[in-house]
């Protein structure tokens, strides 16, 4: 979710990207209207969080955002109090610029992206001077906020180790790097290469400081400088097997 907000950074304007998407579900009257919440509906769309973000469907007024946090349990009020104990990145956060916390009295919302230790918060909102930014936002102006049920990827080491990488290149010397093939155990073929890398870079070394040792006029740094910069120059494809 964060991630694709942060994508939208600097953006600014009507209509744009969001308000479009928005209003070919719900109407052209979306297409220059304030932006902040369809910026979540979007993100949350976009980042496959839709049932954790939008319980409801699409959402483009904030009240009604917020009021589904609440159905939820999950409705938070915006003290400094609530925000340190309570507050995570990836909370909705909505603001009144009168200073209440009461969900009907909603003018703003925003993405938290990181709780600061003194109680405000760093966020990332849409409609704000009409432009995608970074805000920071003290507690005086937080109507309150919720924390979506997000996803959790519960993966083990030996899953990141073993995961299958789809790949999209490779040869009809390599079909295992084929088109729409995968490229599996990729942590056991990183460590090959890297053992071939190693194994390389000692032939060099000892090739260089044997030459060094026939002819005392060979300055064998300046030789293994040289050899590095035509191997830079030269592409190389390893060929690591099972």
């Amino acid at each position: 979710m964060l991630a694709t907000a942060r994508e939208d950074l600097g953006l600014t304007g009507r209509p744009n990207r969001i308000t479009r998407d928005y209003a070919k579900r719900n109407g052209a009257e979306f297409l220059a209207v304030a932006w902040c919440q369809m910026s979540i509906t979007w993100w949350a769309r976009r980042s496959d969080n839709t049932d954790a973000v939008l319980p409801r469907g699409d959402r483009a007024y904030t009240v009604w955002s917020a009021e589904d946090g609440e159905r939820l349990g999950r409705w938070h009020a915006g003290t400094v109090a609530n925000i340190k104990k309570y507050c995570k990145p990836g909370a909705v956060i909505y603001f009144d610029w009168a200073f209440s916390d009461r969900i009907a009295a909603i003018d703003h919302v925003g993405l938290v992206e990181k709780v600061l230790p003194d109680g405000r918060v760093q966020t990332i909102e849409g409609n704000t001077g009409d432009a995608c930014k970074r805000r920071v936002r003290s507690a005086d102006v937080i109507a309150g906020f919720w924390n979506p049920d997000y996803e959790e990827d519960d993966v083990s080491a030996k899953d990141v180790w073993t995961y299958e990488i789809p790949v999209t290149y490779g040869s009809k010397e390599n079909p295992e790097w084929q088109a729409r093939n995968v490229l599996v155990n990729h942590g056991e073929h990183l460590r090959k290469i890297e053992a071939k890398l190693d194994a390389m870079n000692a032939t060099i070394k000892t090739l260089a400081e044997a030459l060094a040792a026939r002819d005392a006029a060979i300055d064998a740094d300046a030789l293994l400088d040289r050899i590095r910069t035509e191997i830079e120059n030269v592409s190389v494809r390893l060929d690591v097997g099972k």
